[in-house]
């Protein structure tokens, strides 16, 4: 039998009538009885699951309503699949997925979704297993442009195409764990229902489903949501390189147009001035080569803007903005909203690149529990024996009102006139920068990194802002 997720994982027909009923605008259940011939007392019961309709009658039944019940069969081998305890046991086999990892926030994590059940917990059983469906059929798109290019590839062994494919493997990451982890949450949504069930004394078996229906786990759902938005993430990040790659090789082509046409003068009619055109149209021509080189990893340069990068962009496009759809309906949910809530002051640039400010930037700033933390991972930051960094100062504040101290610094081993580095600690209420840091910027020039912290308005958002975009101009 179907063993994923769990296979008595079922929707209910109680669950589907109502849906489709309370979904189309102005429909009662009178109404709906009427239209069909049937009974408002025997409408009730089936929405009220005391009574199941024939899979029959449920068709004839929503299809009185704005929607219609379609049903298809998934294969699925009654042998266990080789990676089905994969499946079933960590859902992050290979937890060095930084594409994905660095877009979620430090503080959330699929083990911290067990608290106990509330109203505020994720979606009912059968809207997740809704939602999980149209997840997996989101990563299955996503894994496509790179089984093209695998077959491309595969039959005519051009250099750009393999290029491609190592652009391609993030895609599917974020949507791909989300659909893991929701599996693995339905699968014990159905555990902990039968459980109770044989705990549970005789009774109407509405009453017995209305009293407990299953629902997702709180944080787990809040991080099955940031999955998505990082998958939105990954996916314009992808056509952006390859938009910048059609740019490249745009301008080698007019570069080798500029040659052509200086070298045709010359021919016709010389002179001195036309051989240091030559120069400068060759010398540019070498630079927009190197700049299509630039965009390879396997020799295949000279392929650039010429392997379908404008298809596959439009293609990346198209599924960031189903990701993005997709995302936003899964945060309406009651369980994320107040994830969010309880969340966004401890992180309030991550609350800025869900959908605020901050929304554009590829990934959203690190935060690091303490300066501890942020030497750690970045040894050559600080100077030896240095526990903060120094230079250009300036206070700013968060949406929340809470105060952080924004530092422009520069590496101890590079020059001051060249890169700089930026962070954001909070300042507690006694002044003391104890708690949380922002690693703004690893890696920035530093006059473009000056006008970002000096200037513009005090806010930690905006500062981080403008060192994006300083980022992006360099």
């Amino acid at each position: 039998m179907a063993r994923y997720p769990n296979p008595f994982a079922a929707i209910r027909a109680s669950w589907i009538l109502s849906r489709a009923r309370q979904r189309s605008q102005g429909l009662s259940q009178t109404e709906l009885a009427n239209w069909m011939g049937v009974g408002q007392a025997a409408l009730s019961k089936y929405e009220g699951g005391s009574r199941e309709p024939s899979f029959a009658e449920l068709q004839r039944l929503v299809a009185g309503t704005d929607f219609r019940l379609e049903v298809r069969l998934r294969p699925e081998p009654r042998r266990a699949a080789r990676n089905e305890n994969a499946h079933r046991g960590d859902p992050m086999p290979f937890a060095a997925d930084l594409h994905v990892s660095r877009r979620l926030p430090a503080q959330l994590s699929p083990a911290s979704g067990h608290l106990p059940p509330s109203e505020a917990d994720g979606p009912r059983l059968e809207e997740a297993l809704l939602h999980l469906y149209e997840v997996e059929a989101l990563t299955a798109d996503l894994r496509r442009p790179e089984d093209r290019l695998q077959y491309a590839y595969e039959r005519f062994h051009h250099e750009r195409d393999r290029d491609l494919i190592h652009q391609m493997l993030p895609l599917g990451t974020g949507a791909g764990r989300a659909a893991r982890i929701l599996a693995r949450e339905i699968d014990r949504a159905i555990d902990r229902e039968t459980d109770q069930e044989t705990d549970r004394p005789s009774g109407r078996r509405s009453e017995r489903r209305q009293q407990n229906d299953p629902r997702a786990a709180r944080l787990t759902w809040a991080y099955i949501v940031c999955c998505l938005r990082a998958e939105e993430a990954i996916c314009r990040e992808r056509a952006t390189r390859l938009h910048r790659a059609l740019d490249a090789a745009q301008q080698r082509r007019r570069a080798q147009i500029r040659v052509e046409d200086a070298e045709f003068i010359a021919r016709t009619s010389g002179g001195p001035s036309i051989v240091a055109e030559i120069d400068q149209a060759k010398a540019a021509l070498t630079s927009a080569d190197q700049a299509c080189v630039d965009h390879g990893r396997n020799g295949g340069g000279h392929d650039v803007g010429l392997s379908g990068e404008r298809y596959i962009a439009a293609e990346l496009t198209e599924l960031a903005d189903r990701a993005r759809a997709l995302y936003q309906e899964l945060a309406r949910e009651p369980a994320f909203e107040t994830w969010r809530t309880s969340h966004a002051p401890t992180d309030p640039l991550y609350d800025a690149w869900l959908d605020g400010d901050l929304r554009d930037s590829p990934a959203p700033p690190r935060l690091y529990a303490d300066w501890n933390a942020l030497a750690a991972d970045h040894r050559g930051l600080l100077a030896s024996g240095q526990q903060q960094p120094g230079g250009t100062e300036r206070l700013v504040t968060d949406p929340f009102g809470q105060q952080w101290q924004v530092v422009l610094g520069t590496r101890p081993d590079s020059n001051p006139d060249a890169t700089a580095y930026v962070t954001a600690a909070h300042v507690a209420e006694d002044g003391q920068q104890t708690g949380p840091v922002y690693l703004l910027a690893a890696e920035t020039d530093h006059a473009r990194a000056a006008d970002a912290v000096t200037t513009g308005a005090a806010s930690l958002s905006a500062v981080a802002g403008m060192l994006r975009n300083a980022s992006r101009e360099r």
